[in-house]
């Protein structure tokens, strides 16, 4: 596994983490500029499919689901990457990890 997977899949847990210990209230909160951190998780749903599953609709199944649907994306993308050559790989890893990033610290 290279360095860029391993991070991908340390970012995958994290994000678990933080979105199954979101409760409703939470969720409805305010997450600027998204009017909550349910949207901005929907919002990284999207990109996450754009980025490795060729932007493939996402469904809205709940918010009991969410954590899952982060999960199955990330590891959906990284598992497309690496039947990719070298630099295609290496840069949807980065690319997914850096948005998984993002979608961390938003919900902070």
């Amino acid at each position: 596994m290279t360095t860029a997977a391993a991070e991908l899949e340390t970012e995958v847990r994290r994000l678990r983490i933080r979105i199954i210990s979101l409760t409703t209230a939470q969720l409805d909160e305010a997450a600027p500029p998204a009017p909550s951190r349910r949207a901005v998780i929907r919002e990284a749903l999207a990109e996450f499919s754009w980025i490795g599953s060729d932007a493939r609709p996402v469904p809205e199944l709940g918010d009991q689901n969410l954590a899952d649907q982060v999960v199955v994306l990330l590891e959906h993308g990284l598992r497309s990457a690496r039947t990719l050559p070298e630099p295609d790989r290496e840069n949807r890893i980065s690319t997914l990890t850096e948005a998984a990033v993002r979608l961390r610290r938003n919900l902070a």
